[in-house]
Protein backbone atom coordinates (compact mmCIF):
# COMPACT_ATOMS: atom_id res chain seq x y z
CA UNK A 1 0.00 0.00 0.00
CA UNK A 2 0.94 3.30 -0.91
CA UNK A 3 2.08 5.69 1.78
CA UNK A 4 0.81 9.08 2.70
CA UNK A 5 4.62 10.50 1.59
CA UNK A 6 3.46 8.95 -1.57
CA UNK A 7 0.21 9.78 -2.33
CA UNK A 8 -0.15 13.44 -1.04
CA UNK A 9 2.42 14.61 -3.92
CA UNK A 10 0.17 13.18 -6.66
CA UNK A 11 -3.11 14.33 -5.41
CA UNK A 12 -1.83 17.60 -4.92
CA UNK A 13 -0.03 17.69 -8.94
CA UNK A 14 -3.70 16.52 -9.95
CA UNK A 15 -5.47 18.66 -8.09
CA UNK A 16 -3.91 21.98 -8.83
CA UNK A 17 -3.70 21.02 -12.60
CA UNK A 18 -7.56 20.39 -12.57
CA UNK A 19 -7.72 23.99 -10.85
CA UNK A 20 -5.68 25.66 -13.03
CA UNK A 21 -7.24 24.51 -16.28
CA UNK A 22 -11.23 24.93 -14.75
CA UNK A 23 -10.20 28.17 -13.39
CA UNK A 24 -8.50 29.80 -15.83
CA UNK A 25 -12.06 28.76 -18.15
CA UNK A 26 -14.58 29.71 -15.49
CA UNK A 27 -12.55 33.10 -14.68
CA UNK A 28 -12.15 34.12 -18.48
CA UNK A 29 -15.48 32.73 -19.04
CA UNK A 30 -17.05 34.62 -16.22
CA UNK A 31 -15.34 38.42 -17.21
CA UNK A 32 -16.60 37.97 -21.25
CA UNK A 33 -20.29 37.10 -19.55
CA UNK A 34 -19.42 40.34 -16.52
CA UNK A 35 -18.23 42.73 -19.22
CA UNK A 36 -21.46 42.26 -21.67
CA UNK A 37 -23.37 45.58 -21.99
CA UNK A 38 -25.87 45.02 -19.52
CA UNK A 39 -24.14 44.40 -16.55
CA UNK A 40 -20.46 46.37 -17.01
CA UNK A 41 -22.81 49.70 -15.88
CA UNK A 42 -23.44 47.78 -12.19
CA UNK A 43 -21.43 48.70 -9.75
CA UNK A 44 -21.24 45.46 -7.70
CA UNK A 45 -20.45 43.76 -11.21
CA UNK A 46 -17.69 46.12 -11.47
CA UNK A 47 -16.68 44.93 -8.28
CA UNK A 48 -16.61 41.06 -9.40
CA UNK A 49 -14.92 42.24 -12.77
CA UNK A 50 -12.19 42.77 -10.79
CA UNK A 51 -12.26 40.35 -8.48
CA UNK A 52 -12.43 37.82 -11.52
CA UNK A 53 -9.48 39.39 -13.07
CA UNK A 54 -7.65 39.07 -9.27
CA UNK A 55 -8.71 35.49 -9.19
CA UNK A 56 -7.61 34.70 -12.91
CA UNK A 57 -4.11 36.24 -12.06
CA UNK A 58 -3.16 35.07 -8.70
CA UNK A 59 -4.28 31.32 -9.24
CA UNK A 60 -2.26 31.38 -12.23
CA UNK A 61 0.65 33.11 -10.55
CA UNK A 62 0.28 31.05 -7.30
CA UNK A 63 0.05 27.28 -8.91
CA UNK A 64 2.37 28.15 -11.86
CA UNK A 65 4.91 29.11 -9.14
CA UNK A 66 4.00 25.72 -6.94
CA UNK A 67 4.99 23.60 -9.71
CA UNK A 68 7.59 25.57 -10.78
CA UNK A 69 9.49 25.67 -7.08
CA UNK A 70 8.03 22.14 -5.98
CA UNK A 71 7.05 19.58 -8.22
CA UNK A 72 8.20 20.09 -12.27
CA UNK A 73 11.49 22.39 -10.66
CA UNK A 74 13.98 22.86 -8.23
CA UNK A 75 13.96 24.91 -5.19
CA UNK A 76 16.76 27.40 -6.47
CA UNK A 77 14.65 29.48 -7.82
CA UNK A 78 13.13 30.29 -4.19
CA UNK A 79 17.31 31.41 -3.11
CA UNK A 80 17.50 34.08 -5.12
CA UNK A 81 16.48 37.23 -3.55
CA UNK A 82 13.84 39.46 -6.01
CA UNK A 83 11.76 35.67 -6.61
CA UNK A 84 11.65 34.92 -2.39
CA UNK A 85 10.57 38.66 -1.72
CA UNK A 86 8.11 39.17 -5.14
CA UNK A 87 6.69 35.25 -3.88
CA UNK A 88 6.10 36.67 -0.21
CA UNK A 89 4.34 39.74 -0.97
CA UNK A 90 2.04 38.63 -4.00
CA UNK A 91 1.09 35.11 -2.23
CA UNK A 92 -0.20 37.56 0.07
CA UNK A 93 -1.43 40.73 -1.46
CA UNK A 94 -3.37 39.55 -4.55
CA UNK A 95 -5.56 37.21 -2.14
CA UNK A 96 -6.41 39.98 0.00
CA UNK A 97 -7.05 42.17 -2.45
CA UNK A 98 -9.83 39.45 -4.67
CA UNK A 99 -11.08 38.41 -0.99
CA UNK A 100 -11.47 42.74 -0.93
CA UNK A 101 -13.58 42.91 -3.74
CA UNK A 102 -16.31 40.47 -2.47
CA UNK A 103 -16.36 42.66 0.23
CA UNK A 104 -16.83 45.94 -1.75
CA UNK A 105 -19.69 43.89 -3.59
CA UNK A 106 -21.58 42.58 -0.62
CA UNK A 107 -20.97 46.16 1.19
CA UNK A 108 -22.70 47.63 -2.40
CA UNK A 109 -25.53 45.21 -2.62
CA UNK A 110 -26.27 45.86 1.44
CA UNK A 111 -26.24 49.64 0.53
CA UNK A 112 -28.71 49.54 -2.33
CA UNK A 113 -31.34 48.25 0.20
CA UNK A 114 -31.04 50.95 2.31
CA UNK A 115 -34.19 53.68 1.98
CA UNK A 116 -32.10 56.37 2.39
CA UNK A 117 -30.88 58.23 -0.61
CA UNK A 118 -27.88 59.67 0.01
CA UNK A 119 -26.42 56.12 1.33
CA UNK A 120 -28.24 54.89 -2.16
CA UNK A 121 -25.61 57.15 -4.02
CA UNK A 122 -22.79 54.89 -2.82
CA UNK A 123 -23.90 52.46 -5.18
CA UNK A 124 -23.42 54.79 -8.37
CA UNK A 125 -19.98 53.50 -10.84
CA UNK A 126 -18.42 56.50 -10.31
CA UNK A 127 -17.69 56.15 -6.07
CA UNK A 128 -17.11 52.31 -6.67
CA UNK A 129 -14.17 53.07 -9.36
CA UNK A 130 -12.79 54.93 -6.62
CA UNK A 131 -13.52 53.23 -3.77
CA UNK A 132 -11.74 49.76 -5.46
CA UNK A 133 -8.86 52.33 -6.01
CA UNK A 134 -8.48 53.56 -2.95
CA UNK A 135 -9.13 49.98 -1.23
CA UNK A 136 -6.45 48.26 -3.56
CA UNK A 137 -3.56 50.93 -3.10
CA UNK A 138 -3.93 50.68 0.48
CA UNK A 139 -3.08 46.60 0.33
CA UNK A 140 -0.13 47.51 -2.33
CA UNK A 141 1.42 49.90 0.30
CA UNK A 142 0.41 48.12 3.63
CA UNK A 143 1.65 45.10 2.03
CA UNK A 144 5.06 46.35 1.22
CA UNK A 145 6.75 45.06 4.23
CA UNK A 146 6.79 41.29 2.91
CA UNK A 147 9.42 42.89 0.48
CA UNK A 148 11.84 43.75 3.83
CA UNK A 149 11.46 41.44 5.84
CA UNK A 150 11.30 38.03 3.51
CA UNK A 151 15.52 37.27 2.51
CA UNK A 152 17.24 34.26 1.96
CA UNK A 153 18.00 33.10 5.54
CA UNK A 154 20.31 29.74 5.66
CA UNK A 155 19.07 28.98 1.89
CA UNK A 156 15.28 28.87 3.10
CA UNK A 157 13.30 32.31 2.12
CA UNK A 158 11.90 33.33 5.11
CA UNK A 159 11.33 36.10 7.86
CA UNK A 160 14.52 36.61 10.08
CA UNK A 161 12.67 36.10 13.46
CA UNK A 162 9.95 34.71 15.61
CA UNK A 163 8.27 38.28 15.73
CA UNK A 164 8.33 39.00 11.92
CA UNK A 165 7.14 35.39 11.47
CA UNK A 166 4.26 36.36 13.42
CA UNK A 167 3.51 39.43 11.98
CA UNK A 168 3.06 38.15 8.60
CA UNK A 169 0.63 35.21 10.22
CA UNK A 170 -1.28 38.21 11.61
CA UNK A 171 -1.30 40.41 8.56
CA UNK A 172 -2.46 37.25 6.56
CA UNK A 173 -5.30 36.51 9.03
CA UNK A 174 -6.84 40.25 8.99
CA UNK A 175 -6.11 41.36 5.53
CA UNK A 176 -6.89 37.97 3.60
CA UNK A 177 -9.32 36.75 6.29
CA UNK A 178 -10.81 38.18 9.05
CA UNK A 179 -11.57 41.37 7.66
CA UNK A 180 -13.07 40.35 3.98
CA UNK A 181 -15.41 37.26 5.64
CA UNK A 182 -16.34 39.42 8.67
CA UNK A 183 -17.33 42.12 6.60
CA UNK A 184 -19.24 39.61 4.13
CA UNK A 185 -20.81 38.04 7.27
CA UNK A 186 -21.66 41.39 8.74
CA UNK A 187 -23.32 43.42 5.39
CA UNK A 188 -24.75 39.73 4.52
CA UNK A 189 -26.84 40.13 7.44
CA UNK A 190 -27.81 43.29 7.65
CA UNK A 191 -29.00 43.04 3.87
CA UNK A 192 -30.93 40.29 4.45
CA UNK A 193 -32.80 42.34 7.58
CA UNK A 194 -32.74 45.06 5.12
CA UNK A 195 -34.45 43.16 2.44
CA UNK A 196 -37.57 41.96 4.94
CA UNK A 197 -38.03 45.35 6.15
CA UNK A 198 -38.11 45.87 2.87
CA UNK A 199 -40.65 43.56 1.67
CA UNK A 200 -43.33 44.70 4.31
CA UNK A 201 -43.16 48.33 2.96
CA UNK A 202 -43.68 47.43 -0.72
CA UNK A 203 -46.70 49.18 -2.20
CA UNK A 204 -49.42 46.46 -3.83
CA UNK A 205 -50.50 49.26 -6.30
CA UNK A 206 -46.24 49.52 -7.30
CA UNK A 207 -45.89 45.85 -6.90
CA UNK A 208 -48.22 45.00 -10.26
CA UNK A 209 -46.42 47.47 -11.82
CA UNK A 210 -44.47 45.55 -14.68
CA UNK A 211 -41.30 48.22 -15.15
CA UNK A 212 -41.17 47.32 -10.44
CA UNK A 213 -41.46 43.04 -11.10
CA UNK A 214 -38.73 43.65 -14.02
CA UNK A 215 -36.54 45.59 -11.33
CA UNK A 216 -36.88 43.55 -8.59
CA UNK A 217 -36.61 40.18 -10.66
CA UNK A 218 -33.02 41.91 -11.40
CA UNK A 219 -32.00 42.77 -8.26
CA UNK A 220 -32.73 39.07 -7.14
CA UNK A 221 -30.63 38.06 -9.80
CA UNK A 222 -27.84 40.65 -8.54
CA UNK A 223 -28.16 39.16 -4.90
CA UNK A 224 -28.32 35.80 -6.15
CA UNK A 225 -24.58 36.42 -7.53
CA UNK A 226 -23.02 38.41 -5.06
CA UNK A 227 -24.39 36.58 -1.94
CA UNK A 228 -24.10 32.84 -3.56
CA UNK A 229 -20.33 33.37 -4.67
CA UNK A 230 -19.55 35.30 -1.27
CA UNK A 231 -20.37 32.14 0.83
CA UNK A 232 -18.57 30.40 -1.09
CA UNK A 233 -15.58 32.18 -1.17
CA UNK A 234 -16.14 33.04 2.95
CA UNK A 235 -15.98 29.47 3.71
CA UNK A 236 -13.31 28.32 1.64
CA UNK A 237 -11.05 31.26 2.81
CA UNK A 238 -11.86 30.53 6.60
CA UNK A 239 -10.81 26.76 6.57
CA UNK A 240 -7.47 28.10 4.97
CA UNK A 241 -7.40 30.64 8.12
CA UNK A 242 -8.08 27.89 10.33
CA UNK A 243 -5.32 25.58 9.07
CA UNK A 244 -2.90 28.60 8.53
CA UNK A 245 -2.97 29.44 12.06
CA UNK A 246 -2.72 25.83 13.35
CA UNK A 247 0.22 25.36 11.49
CA UNK A 248 2.08 28.35 12.29
CA UNK A 249 0.87 27.74 16.59
CA UNK A 250 2.65 24.09 16.34
CA UNK A 251 5.36 24.65 14.16
CA UNK A 252 8.04 24.51 17.12
CA UNK A 253 5.96 21.13 18.75
CA UNK A 254 7.63 18.24 18.25
CA UNK A 255 5.34 15.93 16.10
CA UNK A 256 5.79 12.13 15.18
CA UNK A 257 6.58 11.07 11.18
CA UNK A 258 3.06 9.48 11.02
CA UNK A 259 1.74 13.29 12.24
CA UNK A 260 4.05 15.23 10.10
CA UNK A 261 2.36 12.91 6.97
CA UNK A 262 -0.89 13.65 8.43
CA UNK A 263 -1.10 17.17 8.68
CA UNK A 264 1.20 18.03 5.69
CA UNK A 265 -1.58 15.86 3.41
CA UNK A 266 -4.66 18.50 5.36
CA UNK A 267 -2.14 21.21 4.74
CA UNK A 268 -2.25 20.50 1.05
CA UNK A 269 -5.65 19.88 0.85
CA UNK A 270 -6.50 23.09 2.59
CA UNK A 271 -4.02 25.09 0.52
CA UNK A 272 -5.85 23.29 -2.70
CA UNK A 273 -9.40 24.23 -1.92
CA UNK A 274 -8.18 27.84 -1.13
CA UNK A 275 -6.96 28.27 -4.81
CA UNK A 276 -10.49 26.45 -5.62
CA UNK A 277 -11.77 29.63 -4.20
CA UNK A 278 -9.98 31.67 -6.84
CA UNK A 279 -11.60 29.53 -9.74
CA UNK A 280 -15.18 29.20 -8.37
CA UNK A 281 -17.06 31.76 -9.26
CA UNK A 282 -18.11 31.15 -13.15
CA UNK A 283 -19.61 27.72 -11.88
CA UNK A 284 -21.08 29.27 -8.74
CA UNK A 285 -22.75 32.09 -10.35
CA UNK A 286 -24.19 29.68 -13.66
CA UNK A 287 -25.44 27.50 -10.97
CA UNK A 288 -27.27 29.55 -8.87
CA UNK A 289 -28.71 32.62 -11.37
CA UNK A 290 -30.69 32.06 -14.29
CA UNK A 291 -29.72 35.54 -15.35
CA UNK A 292 -26.11 34.87 -15.89
CA UNK A 293 -26.77 31.50 -17.64
CA UNK A 294 -28.73 33.06 -20.42
CA UNK A 295 -25.99 35.44 -20.54
CA UNK A 296 -23.46 32.77 -21.00
CA UNK A 297 -25.54 31.40 -23.74
CA UNK A 298 -25.85 34.30 -25.58
CA UNK A 299 -21.95 35.25 -24.90
CA UNK A 300 -21.28 31.80 -26.26
CA UNK A 301 -23.45 31.75 -29.25
CA UNK A 302 -22.16 34.89 -30.27
CA UNK A 303 -18.94 34.08 -29.78
CA UNK A 304 -19.57 30.58 -31.93
CA UNK A 305 -21.13 33.18 -34.90
CA UNK A 306 -18.34 35.20 -34.99
CA UNK A 307 -15.47 32.55 -34.71
CA UNK A 308 -17.37 31.10 -37.76
CA UNK A 309 -18.04 33.93 -39.75
CA UNK A 310 -22.27 33.83 -39.77
CA UNK A 311 -24.12 36.85 -39.91
CA UNK A 312 -27.63 36.95 -39.29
Amino acid sequence: MASLATITPIFSITSYFAILIFGTVGNILNLTTLLSKDFRTKSCLFYMICASSLDLFFSSFGIILRFSTEYFGNNSSLIIRGVCKARAYFLVCLPAMASTCILLTTFDRCISTLANARWQQLTSIWFAKRLFIITMLFLLTSSVFHLIIFDIRNGVCAPSSSFETILVAVYGNIFAFLIPNGGVLFFGSYTWINLRQLRSRIDPVCASNAQSRSARRMDRQMFCLTFAHASFSTVLSLQRGFTYTYTVITSSAQKSVERQQIEYLILQISVILYYVNFGVAFYVNYAFSMMFRKKVHRSVRLFMKRCLNIHE
